[in-house]
């Protein structure tokens, strides 16, 4: 993976002096990010064969979670295993998609996950798929898995049933537990090569040089005024990955009236929607293209119909065309922006993909003098959904401003 900073609008050294100041290569340890810490062979056997025996029972898993307990996850199965069924995800509490996936996955297995334990849209999918399984007399222990933090309710779910538990390291926050049994247990049950994924992410560990002044140009741009911050891969199997990071990117820095708005798009089809706001509206964005050069098919176009100079040339070549355009256009424009080079959607390219934009975010963080950890804003609107389940007021009380008490 290669990070390409010529049309950042900054200079190497302007960029290396922003990191120096935050003595960022001292940065980049566990006590600052826990995250770094990747499971030890014993902990990783664990978890594969935690993943072989659900496999024995399945050929489908559910992967049943909220945000960072499953970001990760998709943006790593839609990179990796893009026509792959393996995995099926219930990733928000949607009646229709709670329904049409459980009716997809009859048979299969479900692993969920919450640091808590007490995620309320993950616990109700847990409660509606016990229901279902003791209606068909089948077993929890033998189709479920429960993975969060040490002593929480699930922990005690799963002793009381006999099913699998694994934990998460509790200094390792939810948005930054890709490289835990968050992931690496459904990408074992998909077959990912999970020491790749994590030589990739050791990678981005041992030099962490890229991920710095990326959080160094994001952090310049920002002081200019560049709030949004567009995040627009080549590649149609990025789009997890965007989702990914913008959680990442806003949960972790929007405090204190501060923030960087992340805006995902992709490469080619949103230059048909999004580019002329990128090119000719306001200055307040700066661009993080996504490439990729090997693709795993690539067909050649063998007819010349209405534009003939396309005979002969591989699809590839098209978007390569495409990515070249939007680059140079938002360079001649004077936008700024960073092109980050991935080899082909592999796990090590993945691995250090996603493990440099974490040690970004906490750069970032420092630069920007927030904590990158902790989301307590959002757990207002968890303690109001809370008190309307319990039988507090209901949305047309607090649509005209009614106060809520503890029952």
């Amino acid at each position: 993976m290669k990070f390409n900073f010529s049309e950042s609008g900054f200079s190497e050294n302007q960029l290396l002096k922003e990191t120096e100041k935050i003595g960022a290569k001292e940065l980049v340890k566990k006590e600052e990010m826990p995250f770094i810490e990747l499971p030890k062979p014993n902990e990783l056997r664990k978890i594969e064969e935690a993943a072989k025996l659900l496999r024995e029972e399945s050929e489908k898993l559910v992967v049943v979670g909220m945000g960072g307990s499953i970001n990760g996850t998709i943006a790593l199965h839609k990179a990796l295993r893009w026509n792959s069924r393996e995995l099926l995800f219930i990733d928000n509490i949607d009646p229709e998609l709670v329904e049409n996936v459980l009716q997809e996955s009859k048979n299969a297995s479900f692993a969920f996950i919450s640091k808590s334990g007490r995620t309320l849209e993950t616990v109700s999918v847990m409660n509606l798929v016990f229901q279902k399984l003791r209606e068909h007399n089948t077993p929890i222990h033998k189709k479920c898995l429960f993975i969060g933090d040490r002593g929480n309710p699930f922990e005690e779910v799963a002793k009381e049933t006999g099913a699998p538990f694994l934990p998460i390291p509790k200094e390792v926050g939810g948005r930054f537990s890709v490289f835990t049994a968050v992931s690496l247990l459904p990408g074992a049950f998909a077959g990912y090569d999970l020491e790749s994924l994590l030589e990739g992410a050791r990678r981005a560990v041992n030099s962490p040089e890229g991920a710095l002044l990326l959080a160094a140009f994001k952090y310049l741009s920002y002081r200019e005024g560049k709030k949004i911050a567009v995040m627009m891969p080549y590649s149609s199997y990025l789009s997890g990955f965007i989702r990914w990071y913008e959680q990442l990117w806003s949960e972790s820095l929007g405090k204190e009236g501060k923030g960087q708005t992340p805006l995902g798009a992709v490469g080619t089809s949103s230059q048909h929607s999004l580019l002329q706001l990128f090119l000719d509206g306001p200055e307040d964005k700066l661009y993080q293209l996504v490439r990729v050069k090997r693709f795993r098919k690539d067909e050649t176009v063998k007819e010349g119909l209405v534009l003939s100079y396309l005979k002969g040339k591989k699809i590839s070549q098209v978007f390569n065309a495409e990515f070249e355009g939007t680059f140079r256009a938002l360079a001649k424009k004077g936008k700024p922006v960073v092109v980050i080079e991935l080899e082909e959607l592999k796990e090590e390219e993945m691995g250090e993909l996603l493990m440099s934009y974490m040690i970004a975010t906490i750069a970032m963080g420092k630069l920007m003098g927030v904590n990158p950890y902790g989301q307590e804003a959002v757990e207002l609107g968890k303690r109001i959904t809370k008190e309307v389940l319990k039988g507090g007021r209901d949305g047309e009380d607090l649509q005209r401003g009614g106060t809520f008490t503890d029952k």
